[in-house]
């Protein structure tokens, strides 16, 4: 009884060694985390806003900024500007008119006119000019204002209104002036003679101008 107790001791004692052994001889396997079937790979999450670098914080502001600003408002704050028209200036007494260079063909000095019978008032006869018979009117009285005084100041300008040529009698030609279509005001309410051919009236560098409705005036 001895001998097997003593063998049945040993049996177990070589048993207990092996499996020391085998446990201090094996690699130790990573723990693992069980991942979900079917869910998504983990997303970094983003930084704090105080952690963020100076570049992306910049940017941010400026992001910002822009939702914040207003649109400029067309005309105003994009600089855009209406041009200017060119304008014929003439005085007629003591008050000086413009009109379109693009309807002026060209300016002559007063000369003779040949007077044509029954014609109205302000028509005050025909000219030629290179072979063509041109009729003049007289713009003042045209205007209801006293007739053009015809010395040499006095001009006789060439008009191409709805391309039929005609010659309106001034009492001087004083230039050409620049003036925006802006800038142009009705007509004062006071003015009572020749208030239907005229446009408005604008202000440029100190002076006012009389802006005339040229097809109205000639008739056109």
């Amino acid at each position: 009884m001895d001998i097997l107790a003593a063998r049945k001791k040993a049996a177990e004692w070589t048993r207990t060694q092996n499996k020391l052994e085998t446990e201090e001889t094996a690699p130790a396997q990573p723990a693992q985390t069980e991942k979900p079937s079917g869910s998504a790979s983990p997303v970094p999450s983003s930084p704090a806003v105080g952690k963020q670098p100076e570049a992306a914080k910049h940017a941010a502001v400026e992001e910002i900024g822009r939702r914040d600003t207003p649109e400029p408002e067309e005309g105003v704050a994009s600089g855009i500007h209406t041009q200017e028209i060119e304008m014929l200036s003439f005085r007629l007494g003591s008050e000086e008119y413009v009109l379109p260079v693009d309807d002026v063909q060209e300016v002559l000095k007063s000369r003779e006119l040949t007077m044509v019978p029954n014609s109205p008032s302000h028509v005050i006869g025909v000219t030629s000019i290179r072979g063509t018979v041109l009729p003049v009117l007289d713009l003042g009285r045209r205007l209801g204002l006293p007739p053009a005084v015809r010395d040499e100041k006095a001009r006789i300008i060439i008009i191409s209104p709805d391309d039929e040529n005609a010659g309106i009698l001034v009492d001087q030609v004083t230039g050409v002036v620049r003036i925006s279509p802006d800038a142009v005001r009705p007509a004062p309410e006071t003015i009572e003679q020749g208030a239907e051919f005229l446009k408005g009236i604008a202000r440029k560098d100190d002076r006012l101008y009389i802006l005339l409705d040229l097809h109205k005036a000639v008739g056109a």
